[in-house]
């Protein structure tokens, strides 16, 4: 099966849910015997050709790692026409490229809140932000046959928002063993703390949407109640200097550890030395990263909401709140009695079992296999690749134009390595 991940960003260095979910479903997938082209936008990296990743060109918004760009390029327009199976993984820069260009069913995995994060990055009020989610939403995911809510509740929200396309409930999954059994798991002297300090952990983007603000408060508040309290902070992005200012105007600067950007092999090693994870996000829609805690036997304080509610079982696994505000609470219930915390950790590793990433990819692969038989494509109001079709009758003509400044038979041969037969060789011109 040649499937086709289709993603806005892509860059595995990346603490990104979604960078994260596309690497696994390719190493997952190639595993089992399908070819996989990832097609996203940026610049081309050296790396790209063997790892069968085909970069258009776009404009780079931000520090955010994404890009905006018109179309694809040529190549990845014909490579797109190619594959049995596209599955895109972001909403506007994602499915409705892959729409204009493929020729076969589309899969779309809805990652993340957009209402919320449209409330966060814009200057509306989050009533304004949620009418226009409720327009975008639905019009984006009609251009999909099926799309993935990665929990229930996710599920709900999208029904809430109006989403009229089939959808079906498929979890994330992560590789398990690192987390259950990490290769050099690091101690609390690791963080020059003794071993009597109650650790919490958090992983994840330093980020506005992220609330890590009301997470300083809390873990603030709750410190007064046990004075051993230590917070870690793994990550790195644009609010790392507003947070340490703020831990200082709390006071507890010297009980707040930034440690920075991990390499992800790591991650486990550093959660080993924890007590519990603890996440003031609202945000999410199926976090990896509480996944991957509960994995390594970490119970969780959280917000209850879309998302964390569906991995957590509040007094099992973790505590759960109801809004960010109350999370103190939460992580004193949590910490304050070793045994029970330890119990919930325990408790937690078991749980996480049916987040295997290979459940995930046998779920989806299943999936794949439904609509490559039932092929729901054909008989859409909107057909796929109405873009591509409209370029077909000029194809000759800009083929003999990309010929007249094309590369060296040598440099081409080379270039074409690894393209499917028939497929065009690699160019530099857009048609967007």
């Amino acid at each position: 099966m040649r499937v086709g991940m289709v993603s806005a960003t892509y860059d595995p260095s990346v603490v990104n849910g979604a960078v994260r979910m596309v690497t696994l479903y390719k190493e997952r997938l190639e595993a089992l015997g399908h070819e996989v082209t990832i097609f996203t936008l940026g610049e081309a990296e050296e790396s790209d050709r063997e790892a069968r990743i085909v970069r258009s060109p776009g404009l780079r918004l931000g520090s955010y790692g994404y890009y905006l760009s018109m179309g694809y390029t040529r190549e990845a327009q014909a490579l797109l026409g190619r594959m049995d199976i596209v599955h895109c993984h972001h909403l506007m820069m994602s499915v409705e490229m892959a729409h204009r260009y493929v020729n076969c069913p589309i899969v779309y995995t809805n990652h993340t809140r957009y209402d919320l994060y449209t409330g966060t990055y814009t200057p509306l009020p989050q009533p304004a932000a949620d009418a226009i989610m409720r327009q975008v939403w639905p019009e984006f995911t009609d251009l999909a046959d099926v799309v993935i809510a990665p929990s229930e509740s996710v599920r709900r929200v999208l029904l809430e928002f109006g989403v009229r396309a089939r959808i079906v409930v498929i979890e994330n999954g992560i590789v398990l063993e690192p987390f259950l059994r990490p290769r050099r798991p690091r101690t609390k002297a690791d963080f020059d703390l003794p071993e009597s300090a109650r650790l919490l952990v958090y992983v994840g983007r330093l980020a506005e949407e992220k609330n890590l603000d009301v997470l300083l408060r809390q873990f603030a508040v709750a410190r007064q109640l046990i004075p051993e309290l230590c917070l870690v902070v793994i990550g790195k992005g644009p609010q790392e200097a507003e947070l340490r200012g703020i831990a200082g105007e709390l006071g507890v600067d010297d009980a707040v550890q930034f440690l920075g950007v991990v390499p992800y092999e790591e991650i486990p090693d550093w959660l080993a030395a924890a007590d519990a994870f603890v996440t003031a996000s609202t945000s999410e829609v199926h976090p990896l990263t509480v996944i991957e805690a509960m994995a390594a036997g970490k119970p969780v304080a959280a917000v209850r909401s879309p998302g964390i509610l569906d991995s957590v079982e509040s007094g099992v696994t973790g505590y759960l709140t109801n809004t960010p505000e109350g999370l103190d609470a939460a992580i004193v219930a949590l910490m304050s009695d070793p045994a029970r915390t330890q119990a919930m950790g325990s408790a937690a590793r078991q749980a996480s079992m049916r987040y295997d990433i290979d459940l995930t990819v046998d779920k989806t692969v299943k999936l794949y296999e439904e609509l490559l038989s039932t092929r729901p494509d054909i008989d859409r109001e909107q057909p796929h690749g109405r873009w591509l079709k409209r370029t077909e009758k000029w194809s000759a003509l800009l083929d003999q134009l990309a010929d007249m400044v094309r590369p060296s038979d040598e440099a081409d041969a080379a270039g074409r390595s690894w393209w499917p037969r028939g497929a065009p060789g690699p160019r530099k011109q857009s048609d967007g």
